[in-house]
């Protein structure tokens, strides 16, 4: 497998950034969206994290957790009031919780099992987290407050990042059950495991259009040993797959704006991870980040409903 978890979770040596901003020939700029990322820029040691929030512009950078342990992987919660975050402060990895302004870090899970990779439902009641290691690792759903976890995927197979869909009735996750990494997609209890992905390429990193009726994802091509990851959109049955990325290089994490204009992702083009900006189709990308750490895409603030587009539900 898996060079995404070599960069998501095992080689965690630095990751962070999302922004948006534009030159006026790429992407244009979405000034007032806030940005959770993570970043080892002020960390004392090279694969420590912290959790940082800015402007869209790349304005207003604040830390919100102290960098002295690894802390990465925040998302919003759909009011915008708490950040869910991936922390190993404890000596493992646990799903924390904490307000918009960094304030009462409090744990939701509690060792000695990896937990991590957390997603809210789009009613804020309850938060889908991966639990468990290589092939032990499952989707779990628990309450908002940590309580009454309980396993949705039960499969042999390791299971990963789970990501809920706007209107709550789906989760969409990686899955390694066919021997290969595949993007599926079950309903919110759990029951109805679909392949939507069914490729003889690995594909992980789900992310669900704000209007549900798209997932980007990431496909590894490449031959002779050579990974070329690309982000991809596809409908949300998993019919008509479209590359969105065209590099040598890798792209990955793509992550879309609430009001489902563009896709921010990862990409190594540049010699180190960058975020990129791209419009939804692909076109115009423009690299944001433009930081000597290794940056990586994560969560952008749920957009209101009352500012939502006709058709979509602000999630």
């Amino acid at each position: 497998m898996r060079h995404w978890l070599k960069l998501g979770v095992a080689a965690m040596t630095a990751l962070a950034l999302l922004a948006a901003c534009g030159d006026g020939k790429g992407s244009e700029t979405l000034p007032d969206a806030t940005i959770a990322f993570f970043s080892d820029r002020d960390s004392s040691v090279a694969t420590y994290f912290a959790v940082y929030l800015m402007k869209g512009d790349g304005s207003e950078q604040t830390r919100l957790t102290d960098g002295q342990a690894r802390d990465y992987w925040p998302v919003w919660s759909p009011d915008g009031s708490k950040i869910a975050f991936t922390s190993e402060r404890d000596g493992y990895r646990a799903v924390y919780v904490m307000n918009a302004d960094g304030s009462e870090q409090t744990a939701l899970t509690s060792g000695p099992a990896w937990d991590y990779w957390s997603s809210w439902s789009p009613d804020g009641s309850k938060i889908a987290f991966v639990s468990g290691a290589g092939d032990a690792a499952e989707v779990l759903v628990m309450n908002a407050d940590g309580s009454n976890p309980i396993n949705l995927t039960n499969n042999a197979g390791t299971d990963l990042s789970p990501v809920w869909s706007p209107d709550g009735s789906k989760i969409a996750f990686t899955s390694e059950r066919d021997g290969n990494s595949e993007i599926y997609v079950m309903n919110a209890d759990g029951s109805g495991q679909t392949n939507l992905t069914n490729d003889p390429a690995e594909e992980y990193w789900s992310t669900w259009s704000p209007d549900g009726s798209k997932i980007a994802f990431v496909r590894r091509l490449g031959a002779n040993g050579e990974a070329n990851d690309e982000v991809f959109v596809m409908d949300a049955d998993g019919s008509d797959p479209i590359k969105l990325t065209n590099n040598a290089a890798l792209d990955y994490s793509p992550i879309w704006s609430p009001d489902g204009s563009k896709i921010a992702f990862t990409s190594e083009r540049d010699g180190n991870a960058e975020v990129y900006l791209m419009n939804a189709d692909g076109s115009a990308p423009t690299n944001i980040s433009k930081n000597p750490a290794t940056d990586m895409a994560q969560s952008w603030l749920p957009r209101p409903a009352s500012a939502a587009t006709p058709g979509a539900d602000g999630s």
